[in-house]
């Protein structure tokens, strides 16, 4: 009797502890399983990209390559953050989704708040990173090994980015255009961007500007015509990659001089003069 209810006593103990241990591999089991260790074997991040300043606030982070060997998964992503913000990468896997993360030049600062026996005592030790005060976009690349062969969940430094060609965000379903005669101006394309010759014209009718853009930046053309200013019966303003000049006009029409300028009102400098006949 005595070893039998020892026997009893030992099934029930072993009933239990398989009891505990299925139901801790149901809850931490899928956890356990998909947590993969990922190890980050390669970073790269191109230059500084020199952006149109208007448009720093229409692009967007994005997943532009992903390719899955057997060694390694590379990712590739383009993203916009402070100049110099990407000296470092790091990778986080969790479950299914992937953290690609990026950060500048890292610092060591010390806070000092009291002395004591004339003795500095520090009372907090931080890493901070370094801000730049200025915008880039750059392309980075991640290899990753330890990666399983699934589409994951990425981020940039903890938010969702998607896989696109699209360099900019789309704002328009289609681009808007004139067509005048057979030539195509005004073209606005899906990412509100002005792209080739742009003609503008006063209340009155009579013509203003004829400017040709690159992606919403002025590349060249006329830039702005005023009437009946300064005691010419025209000012032109003409722009050609970055570079201004002024041509006045007197009132009977004729071109009276010619200078460079810096795009505003000033006379100009470097004038040439054509000779009226």
């Amino acid at each position: 009797m005595f070893f039998e209810g020892i026997n009893r006593i030992m099934k029930s103990f072993q009933n239990i502890l398989s009891s505990i241990v299925l139901l801790a591999l149901l809850l931490v089991g899928p956890y356990a399983i998909s947590q993969s260790k990922a190890e980050l074997i390669d970073f790269h991040s191109s230059e500084c990209e020199g952006v149109y300043y208007e448009n720093i606030r229409r692009l967007q982070n994005r997943i532009v390559e992903i390719d899955k060997t057997e060694e390694y998964h590379l990712y590739k992503i383009f993203v916009v953050t402070h100049c110099g913000g990407t000296e470092q990468g790091r990778v986080i896997l969790k479950n299914d989704t992937l953290n690609l993360s990026y950060i500048g030049t890292i610092k060591k600062e010390i806070v000092v708040v009291e002395r004591v026996n004339d003795s500095i005592e520090i009372v907090r030790e931080e890493w901070a990173e370094t801000i730049a005060d200025c915008d880039c976009a750059f392309s980075l690349s991640y290899s990753i090994k330890g990666m399983e062969d699934k589409d994951y969940v990425v981020l940039a430094n903890g938010k969702r980015i998607y896989q696109t060609q699209h360099k900019y965000k789309i704002t328009r379903r289609k681009p808007s255009f004139d067509v005048v005669g057979n030539d195509t101006i005004n073209y606005v394309d899906i990412y509100g961007l002005k792209q080739g010759l742009h003609v503008y014209n006063k209340k009155d009718g009579k013509p203003h500007g004829r400017i040709v853009y690159k992606d919403n930046q002025k590349i060249s053309g006329l830039a702005a015509t005023y009437y009946d200013f300064d005691g010419y019966e025209k000012v032109e303003t003409f722009m050609e990659h970055g570079e201004y000049t002024i041509r006045k006009y007197y009132n009977n029409g004729k071109l009276i001089k010619t200078c460079d300028t810096d795009g505003t009102f000033d006379e100009g400098t470097n004038c040439t003069y054509d000779k009226q006949e």
